[in-house]
């Protein structure tokens, strides 16, 4: 029953039409009372007026007659009052309330006329009551009470309910009409608008719009114009959904910052052509492109640089192989190339790539312009064929992953066939590195020291040098985990160990009372002295240590010079503003050219033990390391000979003014506890 009685639960129509009818009927029924009690109000208050004047004229009368009690008096009063028509009984009494005079009209019983107060209309039964004061001379001498009919107001009352019984058919019948008239201007629009939104709808044409006319400055107009923006937007943002789904599936397929290939696109060609290939025996190719020293332009020039020359590279790479050839981006600096053209023989491949490597080389050489600056690149590729080689996917790109390593192993800026050898040679690596992070968490590295002495051995300082020993004893030689650290990465955690460890153990000797001269020297990685936070992290190494830069030497190699020397000379002065020696390791095995070497801020130099091994026995060797002590002292800088093992060697490089030396003839390296009894222990060698 309630809910029947919701008028939110009916449509627009039904609720304009009882809503008018209500409105109507109340109005009717609103006027009549208004009319009623107004009309009453103006019946009493004239009736007061009229009953005030008749006791304005009678008031001497009714004095006289309460003064001096003369029965004439009380006879002339009745006919008075009788000759008004509109008064029904009087009474009238003295001021202590006596009864003086009664007087009723048509012989009517006697009525107790009481009022609340003088001057007000009290209405009781069918009469209204009035009560008046009676005064001489300004004093009271009585009341005077009057009873009128109030016949008026019954005849008002019945003509009032007709009206109402009448009028309100007639309200509602006007309503009803009102009602439509309304519709017509404010429901059916409504209905339309619904309408054609329900259309469009059902049938999702959300790029229609509601035909509305630019004179119309009504609501409705104004709601169909808000709507067809929402339509309009709507319509933009599903298009914008379907792009994006376009967008989703291009990215599930192609390298987002070059717009090659993707692994997935890339493995699923892989199937194809491997299907093709072993059905109709023919042969392909996988080659797998790593960029040489990639790392040290995005490392000294920001991401950004690196994803430019990635995508230049991506668009050289287009240029080189065929349409058909399917050129992907793993990620990184890695991009793998998959014959789409497929060869009638193994050799025909073959052919085929060294043709194609010649002109990769030619293309990569080019210079390429990143952020206003030229450079040239080289690539390490690993190439495989199939089917000889493998049918899946999988076991392609590990061989051509594995050639590839190898390729840079042998130097970088080439290119190696996949051999079946080669998988052993990698998965060794992998076991390196798996062992080498271990070693990490483990504490399986050691440093140990070897002394760097006078002519006369006394130690001046020492050179830590990393040592690896497993858990089951055994002991993996330097020139084995490093480059693997080197390549995967892991220098940079072991080369922060190595810092923190040496220092650590500098100031222990520090407190042990070791010279005020003495100093450590400890090699930097190339890798890790390119790490844009070298210098910050290598000071805060130094200040949670306590020693002082002074007693610290940095010993870099001649590689670091290769790539972007400028900001190489500023990390080497900000080190040495710290406090830090700078000494060139294995001077003569690398690249260094002579104006590299007289803009650097070196301190030292370190003839490497290749050139001392055989100067005594080698003629070019002895010259070589005599050429390097001599410039040394043109630039003032410090000479350390490494690996002396023979007094010959000692003899020589003394006669030409190397004056610190460091090898077998002296000490081999070892462990700290052992560096504490020869430091501390008084021991001599002469």
């Amino acid at each position: 029953m309630l809910k029947l009685l919701k008028l939110s639960h009916l449509s627009v129509r039904y609720q304009f039409v009882i809503l008018m009818m209500i409105l109507a009927s109340a109005l009717v029924c609103f006027y009549s009372a208004f009319t009623y009690y107004n009309e009453k109000a103006e019946y009493a208050e004239e009736a007061a007026n009229e009953l005030k004047t008749i006791s304005q004229v009678l008031e001497n009368d009714y004095a006289a007659l309460i003064m001096m009690g003369l029965p004439s008096a009380s006879i002339e009063l009745m006919r008075k009052w009788k000759s008004f028509p509109i008064i029904q009984h009087v009474d009238l009494k003295d001021a202590n309330g006596k009864p003086i005079l009664h007087f009723s009209k048509l012989a009517d019983p006697h009525v107790d006329i009481q009022t609340d107060k003088p001057h007000q209309i009290r209405v009781v039964d069918d009469l209204f009551l009035y009560e008046d004061i009676v005064k001489f001379q300004g004093e009271k001498v009585g009341v005077v009470s009057y009873a009128i009919s109030n016949q008026k107001y019954e005849v008002l009352l019945s003509e009032l309910t007709q009206l109402i019984v009448l009028s309100i058919p007639v309200a509602l019948t006007f309503a009803i009409f009102l009602s439509l008239w309304l519709q017509s201007i404010f429901v059916f629009p409504l209905q339309r608008l619904i309408a054609t939104i329900k259309g469009i709808t059902q049938a999702q044409t959300y790029s229609k719009s509601i035909v509305i006319d630019e004179s119309d400055k009504s609501e409705f107009a104004s709601l169909g114009r808000h709507f067809n923006a929402l339509l309009e937007r709507m319509n933009k943002t599903l298009k914008e959904v379907e792009k994006s789904k376009t967008d989703a599936q291009g990215l599930a397929y192609y390298d987002e910052l070059t717009g090659l290939a993707n692994r997935r696109l890339l493995t699923e060609h892989m199937e194809y052509i491997l299907d093709i290939s072993k059905r109709e025996h023919r042969h392909g190719a996988l080659l797998f492109i790593d960029l040489d020293n990639f790392k040290t332009l995005n490392d000294s020039r920001g991401h950004a640089a690196g994803d430019d020359l990635l995508k230049q590279v991506a668009e050289s790479l287009k240029q080189v192989f065929r349409a058909a050839d399917t050129i992907a981006r793993l990620g990184g600096d890695e991009f793998v190339i998959l014959s789409g053209h497929l060869e009638d023989s193994e050799e025909d491949v073959i052919n085929q790539i060294h043709s194609l490597m010649l002109k990769l080389r030619h293309v990569l050489g080019e210079k390429f312009i990143v952020q206003g600056e030229s450079y040239h690149l080289t690539a390490s590729v690993g190439i495989t064929t199939f089917p000889s080689m493998a049918v899946s996917p999988e076991i392609l790109m590990k061989q051509a992953d594995t050639a590839m390593y190898r390729a840079k192993e042998a130097g970088r800026d080439g290119y190696r066939f996949y051999q079946p050898d080669m998988q052993a040679v990698a998965d060794a690596r992998l076991q390196m590195e798996t062992d080498l992070r271990f070693a990490l968490t483990a504490n399986e590295l050691e440093l140990f020291y070897q002394p760097q002495v006078d002519e006369f051995g006394r130690i001046l300082g020492a050179e830590a040098l990393l040592r690896w020993f497993k858990v089951d004893g055994t002991s993996i030689s330097p020139a084995d985990f490093i480059p693997v650290a080197e390549m995967t990465g892991l220098i940079l955690p072991i080369g922060e160990w190595v810092i923190k460890e040496a220092l650590g153990q500098l100031k222990k000797w520090k407190i042990a009372g070791v010279a005020s001269d003495f100093r450590l020297s400890i090699n930097i990685s190339p890798y890790q002295f390119h790490q844009e936070n070298f210098v910050e992290s290598t000071k805060h190494l130094l200040n949670e240590s306590g020693v002082s830069a002074n007693n610290v030497t940095l010993e870099v190699t001649e590689g670091i010079t290769i790539k972007d020397i400028q900001s190489t000379i500023n990390k080497m002065e900000k080190l040495t503003s710290l406090g830090f020696k700078i000494s060139m390791d294995d001077f003569g095995t690398g690249y260094s050219s002579l104006t590299y070497l007289k803009k650097l801020p070196l301190s030292e130099l370190k003839v490497d033990q290749s050139f001392v091994r055989d100067l005594h026995i080698d003629q070019s060797d002895a010259e070589i390391a005599a050429t390097i002590i001599a410039m040394a002292k043109n630039l003032n800088l410090d000479v350390v000979a490494e690996g002396v093992e023979e007094e010959s060697q000692l003899t020589f490089l003394s006669q030409h003014g190397c004056l610190v030396f460091q090898g077998y003839y002296f000490y081999k390296p070892m462990p700290a506890k052992e560096f504490d009894d020869l430091l501390f222990g008084n021991v001599i060698v002469l």
